[in-house]
């Protein structure tokens, strides 16, 4: 039956250009008839825009942009051209790729060829992208998790973690909470007590990070990524600030990327032996 696709749907998240982006119907924009030497300067200056739609007869075909960012100066009157839209319905992966590849700042955003919203890098710092993350994250833990099962006995995480225990409080604290539920009988799982971290300390430790191909050097860079696990696992921080550029981003979600890539085929290779 046709209802059955929806019991088959993985849930995955899609975020999309215009669920990050702001429409033209709420925009700050500026009538093409009502621009004068500096009225459009002062509404830049004012939002700290750096781009500035020009509305003409309810299309949107020009717009103003800072030479600089953040700076009003020098701005400049441009044409938009087929470099600067994506359709809205892009995903926000190939969003954040495209600022970083084609060095840019911003897309307008497209449905049937009209202009019908902007995205900015400012945009980057909202909701919906910490929830995107976020999903890249829970299925990085939930592959790591299944990788350290796979190749460690019980006996050796339990091992590895009392002698951790025995010097780093927050460990302790974990090892005397699943301990505790042991012996009440509620639990028996202990990896499911342990964080992003520990799953790299852990393969480390064992050295079990050959097996997916990677060298000593190249997966302690890896732990990058827990870093970004702090910042979308705390709403009032920003993604991006000077610290954390997209570049930083981009390169951050590449390594998430691979290394989910790597588990996943060493997962296929086990599950068809």
């Amino acid at each position: 039956m046709i209802e059955e696709i929806f019991y088959l749907d993985e849930g995955h998240i899609k975020i999309t250009a215009a669920s990050v982006g702001i429409s033209s119907r709420r925009w700050t924009s500026i009538n093409a008839s009502e621009i004068t030497d500096d009225n459009y300067k002062a509404t830049m200056k004012e939002n700290r825009f750096d781009i500035l739609p020009i509305v003409s007869d309810q299309t949107t075909s020009e717009y103003f942009r800072t030479e600089t960012p953040n700076k009003y100066d020098n701005i400049f009157r441009e044409a938009i051209t087929h470099k600067d839209v994506l359709p809205l319905d892009t995903n926000i992966r190939e969003v954040i790729k495209g600022f970083v590849d084609d060095n840019r700042t911003f897309y307008f955003l497209t449905y049937h060829s009209r202009i019908t919203g902007l995205i900015t890098l400012g945009n980057l710092n909202c909701r919906q992208i910490q929830v995107y993350i976020f999903g890249l994250i829970c299925e990085l833990e939930r592959t790591l998790s299944e990788f350290i099962a796979d190749n460690l006995s019980k006996q050796q995480l339990e091992d590895f973690i009392t002698r951790k225990a025995a010097t780093n409080e927050k460990m302790k604290k974990t090892w005397e909470h699943y301990h505790g539920l042991v012996q009440l009988d509620l639990e028996n799982n202990l990896i499911e007590h342990l964080f992003l971290i520990d799953f790299f300390s852990i393969i480390d430790h064992f050295g079990i990070f050959t097996k997916l191909g990677y060298s000593k050097n190249q997966w302690g860079d890896l732990t990058s990524i827990n870093e970004l696990r702090h910042l979308v696992a705390h709403p009032t921080r920003s993604l991006l600030d000077k610290d954390n550029d997209v570049i930083r981003l981009w390169k951050r979600i590449g390594k998430i990327e691979d290394l989910t890539f790597r588990l996943n085929q060493i997962r296929q290779v086990k599950s068809h032996e």
